[in-house]
């Protein structure tokens, strides 16, 4: 098994590849994770030639660990790393692998992520409750050249969704604001902590440009994301 951050004994330029078989670069910040995918993959003949819990070792591998001619199909991303976004590891695969196809795993239906994701290069964006076979089918008709989308949130990449930049959790946490529940309150409601709370507001202030909670639920009231409680 390949170790995370560490490159592989075997050079993947002089091993032999069976016919249908895939080859993979996993990214994830949890080795439990990587361990899991790695084993879950190999038996539906994807093999992973390294596996990493950063982005920095992720890119020094391609970029000096496997040269340009060495085949690779895959690179698997987690979309957080150890609180940064993967996105900006996909820009960094697609200026140095341009050949390579780019998935991105998520443990959340982060629909604004997703688009994000799709516009630096990710082929292939899934959720991480996905089945093994249903994971290991999308990462093959990737490979394949495919563009490949969880259904929950394939309608905000393709279009058709106006608040599409927005998630879930980001509109239930502004609803509760308007309810005037602290975030230890709102916490509690949605089973966050009162820190993830915190991030999420951050991020809806930062996309209206508010300054403010009573600035930010204004707002929301205006570009009539409160229906439920402002029709």
């Amino acid at each position: 098994m390949i170790r995370p951050g560490q490159r592989q004994a075997t050079d993947p330029a002089r091993m032999h590849f069976e016919e249908g078989r895939l080859t993979a670069v996993l990214v994830d910040d949890h080795e439990l994770v990587l361990e899991g995918l790695q084993r879950a993959l190999a038996r539906d003949a994807i093999d992973v030639v390294g596996a990493f819990l950063d982005a920095d070792g992720a890119v020094e591998f391609l970029a000096r660990g496997m040269a340009a001619h060495t085949r690779l199909d895959l690179v698997v991303v987690d979309l957080r790393l150890g609180g940064r976004s993967g996105i900006g590891l996909v820009e960094d695969v697609v200026r140095l692998r341009p050949d390579v196809r780019v998935a991105m795993l998520t443990s959340f239906e982060d629909r604004v992520a997703a688009v994000a994701a799709v516009q630096a290069g990710v082929k292939g964006f899934f959720l991480k409750d996905s089945s093994c076979g249903e994971l290991s089918a999308g990462l093959r008709r990737v490979a394949e050249g495919h563009l490949v989308i969880d259904s929950r949130l394939a309608q905000a990449v393709l279009g058709g969704d106006p608040n599409c930049r927005f998630t879930e959790h980001e509109l239930s946490i502004v609803s509760l604001v308007a309810d005037g529940l602290t975030n230890r309150q709102i916490g509690e409601e949605l089973h966050l902590s009162s820190h993830t709370v915190k991030e999420y507001l951050s991020r809806v202030m930062r996309k209206f440009g508010t300054a403010t909670r009573a600035e930010t639920v204004v707002r929301a009231v205006r570009e009539g994301l409160l229906p439920e409680k402002y029709p």
